[in-house]
């Protein structure tokens, strides 16, 4: 079987997902609808996957741009004879990958697409009628958590799969705090250690975390804040608002690392460095990053928003919820996480508990394949 991704090929997610079927024995291929540098492109082919090249931006005024990169698309998809295309975000590779008119085509939905049971496409021309075009043109739709699927519902009878990218519980497990990052970041040996994830951007709210890493800091002379983030898709105004923010208070500043991005080898000692993960965005879906904190029996915070899985993030349960805008919330949250080893390890127990259930990524790949197995095969 010769399958087709359509994604940004800078992203862990797309990479992951072309390494688990080339492994499987699929003939796996990637076109990126975002820029690639030299060394995305060696990540991709690194997986088994052969790069075909990248579309660009979807113009409606240079409109000859885009009909150019539709006709390389559907060309190659000919050419290559591509029995099934993927689209990974419902944006301009989905608008492609339906105007392309090719199928089986199938559209992930992802935390950061679509927002609440009662989303609209934006006002944007191209959003309002291409991201509805895209979902009714899917064969089938893939999106995690549940609740995704009722925004979908009221644009598309599409067929919808609850599936998410799996946690390699053999990578995400508990285990030592490794003693090099420590090192590495210039840390001391008795360091409580908040971890941000997420990207820099405004919908991941970072600002609010760098304002509550005051009085954290105030309450704990040895916490630390590691920043982590992705620096092909940084914000660089919004970076600058956030370290204008740590850089304010001289005290606190001492104890932030803006640490770039970690290698996803080296992800899971990264949460076994933290003493808490926190990941607050205004909306979002059931976020693998959390999961993967949870089998690493990390306690996290998390926004109070109903995006969520609730089997696995349960607040009081699994996670401490907060108003992702309440800086002072925060801090309340992780102050009491920090100094409550209790509740830390009560909640972590259980979150890793219900990963290791049924987060597991060969049970969420084996499903995937089933069903592009059932697509061709239709």
């Amino acid at each position: 079987m010769r399958i087709c991704y359509l994604a940004d090929g800078r992203f862990i997610h797309a990479q992951r997902w072309l390494r688990y079927f080339s492994e499987r024995g699929l003939e796996m291929h990637l076109v990126s609808s975002a820029p690639m540098e030299p060394q995305h492109i060696a990540a991709v082919e690194a997986t088994g996957a052969r790069y075909l090249g990248e579309v660009g931006g979807f113009h409606l005024k240079r409109f000859w741009h885009t009909g150019r990169d539709l006709l390389f698309l559907r060309r190659l998809l000919r050419r290559e004879r591509i029995d099934l295309l993927h689209c990974h975000f419902l944006g301009t590779g989905a608008w492609f990958g339906a105007l392309s008119r090719f199928h089986p085509f199938v559209l992930t939905i992802l935390g950061g697409d679509i927002n609440g049971s009662d989303w609209e496409p934006d006002d944007n021309l191209r959003e309002r009628l291409l991201s509805p075009f895209a979902l009714r043109n899917a064969d089938l739709i893939t999106c995690h958590p549940y609740q995704l699927t009722q925004a979908v519902k009221r644009f598309a009878e599409t067929r919808i799969e609850i599936l998410h990218c799996g946690v390699n519980l053999a990578r995400f497990s508990p285990g030592p705090r490794p003693q090099r990052l420590l090192e590495q970041w210039k840390l001391p040996p008795n360091a409580k250690v908040v971890l941000s994830p997420r990207l820099l951007r405004s919908l991941y709210n970072i600002d609010t975390i760098a304002t509550a890493a005051r009085e954290v800091c105030a309450a704990f002379p040895n916490v630390y804040f590691l920043f982590a983030f992705l620096r092909d898709a940084v914000d660089k105004d919004y970076e600058n608002r956030v370290r204008a923010i740590v850089e304010a208070d001289p005290f606190t500043s001492e104890r932030m690392r803006f640490i770039g991005e970690i290698p996803h080898e080296e992800m899971a000692d990264y949460y076994r460095l933290a003493d808490v993960v926190v990941s607050i965005p205004s909306h979002d879906g059931t976020a693998l990053s959390v999961l993967e904190s949870m089998a690493c029996d990390t306690p996290v915070v998390v926004s109070r928003i109903p995006d969520y899985d609730p089997y696995y993030i349960e607040p009081g349960e699994t996670v401490l919820a907060v108003n992702p805008n309440d800086s002072t919330e925060l801090a309340a949250a992780l102050v009491e996480l920090l100094r409550n080893a209790e509740l830390a390890t009560r909640l972590s127990a259980e979150a890793r508990r219900r990963v290791e259930a049924s987060a597991g990524d060969e049970a969420q790949v084996s499903r995937l394949e089933q069903l592009y197995h059932e697509l061709c095969g239709r």
